[in-house]
């Protein structure tokens, strides 16, 4: 009777999980409704705007209500723009109101660009660019339009009325059309550093036909192959393969700085695979220098390393050792290095990378010696693996994360996300190369960054300077992930890393959150290492606390490993994250957010209570498929102002079984910090 009774609670309680878990999720046909009707109310007031632009459509499908008006209004705001292209979506089984699959783009990627025409369906140009291109000079209103027209001879011109006024063409040789748009692209500015000419314009706009009619879009070009080639000649041509001074030593083409300290059969790796990464087929390999910074190994393994200095010697290749016992401090050492490099470019190098593909030095350094580029990483895997650790940097509300990491790269992921070349707001100097001349510009790394996030400060810094920074996802290298540093998950590490965390921000405060490489319309809380629509989670809404927390009774409570807590945010009063009780069905469970006062009289140790409502998780049914009904087990509260004393406050969890009474806590590494 007992267990028929235990039975049917359970079912009763996984039915309102279910319940619960579809009142949660959203369609896209549903948030785009509310978000156009929002933009709709937003930009009510329409202004009589001429548009002097010419409409291009590669994909079949059709322009959404209100297209028009809203190029009109965005040339009216950004007069500056010369080619703008926008979001897009996918029609349901051909119905005009089924609508899925959103392609949110990222602002203006001249190196994603290259890689593949990720523009997408429409490009709206100038019409002065336009016929600058087709008939090698400005437009002249007198010359007849007709005459113009002829020289389009891969479109098809659509029908005036179907335009509302603006001329609209439909591309018919897709591979001729590709070209010309880059050359346009070009011709207008778009590559030069800082350069605003190419416009985005983020909602969806054009409704494709079908997911196979934008496939065409996301294939890696011939002509990728050919700017590379271009790309290289070029570095080639400049001489900067090697230089040559009266009375010195040929110049590196590239110095490479690497930190080590105590790991010679690791940095024996790193020092092969640059041999390897220098290689160039049919030619000599690429000049380069070491330049080692140790601060601070073992008798024993600073003899080892210096007898692999010997060995490097004797084969030809150039390194300096400089020993400088000192605490660890990554930006000091790496400035060090730079110091002494003779080359005019810069490799900082992790000593637990190892490059793989011959070449790949001198593709980095082709990049990196661009005028407009400003620091050029790789996509870095887990060793012996194709499991990826880096492929750029994302920065969202919570801070830079690595999206994609610990997947496995024999997919692609959002509209290739892991594939090509992608502009990126930084890149992880385990693998980062630079310009000296551009290094020193943006100040180096910061020494008020000792450990964490020196690499993003310098690439923000890049960044704000107008350069572009950029992740080769076409090629690797390993990385035995922060071997020489250890964990960073002690409590010690977690509190210098957040507080690093918020000196980036205070240097450069109008990148808080924000990244022109990461639509606004992807999912920006929580460290889902996927690439997803926000929509999917806009079911979700933060839990906002009223009134002081009621106090918790621990005694009742066990401590048990069991319940997995995990705080992936926490400041500004506001708490995210997720708590999973393994091996039972998290349906039956009641979970409560723990907060608990550290370092306060014995009469103000408490532990207060806050029943959590259960946020929409994704990636945790992705991610934990051998656990049961984990979908809600996300938390986003906030906690108020005035709501608990000041003070700092452990995050943990309490977790009742409401069918077998069974109750439990844990506790998170992270702290919450009330302030006045």
């Amino acid at each position: 009777m007992k267990s028929t009774v235990k039975g049917l609670l359970i079912k009763r309680a996984q039915r309102g999980y279910e319940k619960l878990l579809q009142k949660k999720k959203v369609s896209y046909e549903d948030w785009i409704s509310r978000f156009e009707s929002e933009q709709e109310e937003q930009e009510a007031q329409k202004e009589g705007i001429t548009c002097e632009y010419v409409v291009f459509r590669a994909g079949e499908g059709v322009f959404l209500s209100g297209f028009w008006e809203q190029i009109r209004r965005y040339v009216s705001l950004h007069p500056e723009v010369q080619v703008l292209y926008m979001d897009e979506d996918v029609k349901e089984g051909g119905h005009e109101k089924g609508r899925s699959l959103p392609w949110f783009k990222p602002d203006w990627s001249p190196d994603l660009f290259d890689s593949f025409f990720y523009f997408g369906s429409v490009v709206v140009i100038r019409r002065e660019l336009v016929y600058h291109q087709m008939r090698g000079r400005a437009l002249d209103e007198s010359v007849n339009k007709e005459a113009n027209e002829m020289q389009f001879q891969n479109f098809t011109r659509k029908e005036q009325d179907d335009c509302q006024g603006m001329e609209c063409y439909a591309v018919t040789d897709f591979a001729a059309y590709e070209m010309w748009i880059h050359k346009l692209v070009e011709l207008a500015g778009g590559y030069a550093r800082g350069s605003l000419v190419v416009g985005h314009i983020a909602k969806p706009l054009f409704t494709a036909v079908s997911p196979e009619s934008r496939q065409k879009f996301l294939v890696s070009s011939a002509f990728l192959n050919e700017k590379r080639k271009v790309e290289l000649g070029q570095f080639r041509e400049e001489g900067q393969r090697g230089k040559r001074s009266e009375g010195k030593k040929e110049e590196a083409a590239v110095s490479v700085v690497i930190l080590s300290k105590d790991h010679p059969k690791l940095l024996e790796s790193c020092l092969k695979g640059c041999r390897i990464g220098a290689k160039r087929k049919g030619m000599n390999s690429l000049s380069y220098e070491v330049i080692l910074v140790d601060n601070g190994s073992s008798d024993h393994n600073r003899r080892e390393v210096e007898a692999l200095v010997q060995k490097e010697r004797a084969s030809g290749g150039r390194i300096t050792y400089q020993y400088h016992p000192m605490p660890f401090h990554f930006s000091a050492m790496c400035h060090l290095g730079a110091m002494q490099a003779s080359g005019r470019l810069l490799l900082f190098l992790n000593d637990d990378v190892e490059l793989c593909r011959e070449g790949c030095m001198e593709e980095m350094a082709a990049l990196a010696d661009r005028p407009w580029t400003g620091a050029v990483g790789m996509k870095l895997y887990y060793p012996q693996s194709n499991r990826i650790q880096h492929r750029g940097i994302t920065n969202l509300p919570m801070g830079p994360v690595h999206k994609l990491q610990f997947l496995e790269d024999e997919r692609c992921y959002y509209y290739g996300a892991n594939r090509g070349r992608h502009n990126v707001l930084a890149v992880t100097a385990a693998c980062l190369m630079v310009a000296r001349e551009k290094y020193m510009e943006a100040g180096g790394f910061a020494e008020a960054l000792p450990v964490a996030f020196n690499d993003v400060d310098l690439c923000f810094r890049l960044y704000e300077l107008g350069y572009a920074n950029v992740c080769l996802n076409d090629m690797f290298a390993y990385h035995h992930e922060s071997l020489s540093r250890g964990n960073d998950e002690t409590p010690e590490k977690l509190k210098r890393l957040i507080g690093e965390r918020d000196k980036l921000y205070e240097r450069h405060p109008k990148l808080e959150g924000v990244d022109p490489y990461y639509s606004i319309h992807l999912n920006r809380e929580g460290l889902d290492v996927m690439i997803r629509p926000a929509y999917m989670t806009a079911g979700n809404a933060v839990q906002m606390v009223k009134g002081r927390p009621e106090v918790f009774l621990t005694k009742a409570y066990r401590q048990d490993a069991c319940l997995m807590v995990r705080v992936e945010d926490c400041r500004q009063n506001r708490i995210v994250g997720y708590g999973v009780v393994l091996g039972d069905d998290n349906a039956c469970y009641e979970k409560i957010l723990l907060l608990e006062r550290i370092e306060a009289d014995a009469a103000e140790a408490q532990v207060y209570g806050i029943k959590a409502a259960g946020q929409y998780r994704p990636d945790l049914e992705e991610n934990m498929p051998d656990q049961s009904n984990v979908g809600l087990s996300g938390f986003m509260v906030d906690v108020g102002r005035n709501m608990l004393s000041k003070g700092r406050y452990r995050v943990g969890m309490g977790a009742r079984n409401r069918i077998t009474g069974l109750k439990i806590l844990n506790w998170s590494n992270r702290e919450l910090v009330i302030c006045e």
